[in-house]
């Protein structure tokens, strides 16, 4: 699988490489086919997706921007969904639909992407917490 760390954002199909790829081997599409190797493939489509720049950029509601500004301060969840009059699970369902609708995996790629793209500071860093 090609690696495309190295590819700069808003590069086109001629910078990524337009040719066709080789025939995958077996053995490689083999490693594919378990949860490694999914998790593999959606961060690469990620990536692929954040270079390429599709003309439909998805920003935070001003509701998932104050979601993601608790989430980057480590706001408890329980208290996160007090403020929101919902549960705790309910307020877990919301954040990973918001998770899943900016094209992240988790709070950490959330809060990352949120940094990246300028919507929020990034968060103080405390040595002391671990």
């Amino acid at each position: 699988m090609p690696e495309v760390e190295g590819v700069v954002s808003g590069a086109g199909a001629v910078e990524i490489g337009s040719t066709s790829p080789p025939v995958l081997r077996y053995e490689l599409f083999a490693e594919l086919l378990n949860s490694q190797g999914v998790a593999r493939l959606v961060d690469a489509a990620g990536v692929v997706a954040r270079c390429c720049e599709s003309q439909v950029q998805v920003v935070p509601t001003a509701q998932e921007l104050e979601w993601l500004l608790s989430v980057a301060a480590q706001e408890p969840i329980d208290v996160l969904a007090k403020g929101n009059d919902t549960s705790t699970r309910g307020m877990y369902r919301l954040l990973e639909a918001m998770w899943k609708r900016l094209g992240v995996r988790n709070q950490v790629q959330g809060v990352a992407l949120a940094v990246q793209m300028g919507w929020i500071a990034p968060p103080p860093f405390d040595g002391s917490r671990r």
